[in-house]
């Protein structure tokens, strides 16, 4: 390469620094405006989508994926699920399971253990080991959202159109029933019914479509961190 080829390559790299402080510059001004927002549900989304982002950058550029594990959310995350999974080993069969997925601590129960098929009430021998679970959740300051699921048989009963219907009427049921058993705020709960449409398994066989018919009790993982008070202990009574 020349002297004057070179020279010219040489003056144009402050656009590369230019370029990258222009884009800083943008985000920051939408970080800025995300936190004026109005509303809490907005800045949440806001500061969840930043999260994520910044998350994938450092997992693309090899972060410390340790300090996200030891954050206040995942250790919060992680002791509350303790305490569920402590509580429920007491029954012989709970027909529940404590996950953390993407949408935060999911506590799930199993249709087949809740409800009778096609129906939407609670069989009142699985009523205790809900009552366990919701002395932990009593004390949480969460916005708790409650989902129902179901396989992809169509239903055949007078009492309901179709899977969707059934699905959010079990939801609804759940959410009843905490609103009506413990301590949790009305305003704190949400539901929705997704019918056959959010499978976890296969519905081709007897199995998948076991699976696939639950109802979560979902507790976000971005407002545990709002939760300051230490949690009580709870005791089991035999």
């Amino acid at each position: 390469m020349s002297e004057e080829g070179a020279a010219h390559e040489s003056s144009e790299r402050w656009l590369i620094s230019y370029a990258d402080f222009i884009t800083l510059m943008f985000a920051l001004f939408v970080v800025l405006y995300s936190v004026s927002m109005k509303t809490a549900a907005d800045r949440e989304k806001s500061y969840r989508s930043i999260n994520k982002a910044v998350a994938g950058d450092r997992a693309a550029g090899g972060g410390n994926g340790e300090a996200e594990a030891d954050s206040p959310q995942a250790r919060q995350i992680a002791q509350i699920k303790q305490r569920i999974e402590n509580q429920i080993q007491h029954f012989a069969n709970p027909g529940m399971t404590v996950t953390v997925d993407s949408r935060g601590l999911v506590i799930s129960l199993s249709a087949v253990s809740f409800f009778a098929s096609g129906d939407a009430t609670i069989d009142q021998a699985k009523l205790p080991v809900l009552d366990a679970v919701l002395q932990i959740l009593n004390p949480l300051p969460n916005q708790m959202r409650v989902e129902g699921f179901t396989d992809s048989i169509p239903i055949s009963n007078q009492r309901f159109a179709d899977n969707w219907d059934l699905s959010a009427a079990r939801a609804g049921n759940v959410l009843r029933y905490v609103i009506d058993h413990s301590s949790v705020p009305p305003e704190h709960l949400s539901l929705a019914g997704y019918g056959p449409y959010r499978p976890v398994a296969s519905n081709d066989t007897e199995e998948g479509r076991s699976l696939n018919r639950h109802v979560d009790i979902i507790i976000p993982p971005f407002l545990v961190a709002d939760h300051k008070q230490p949690m009580p202990e709870v005791r089991h009574e035999h």
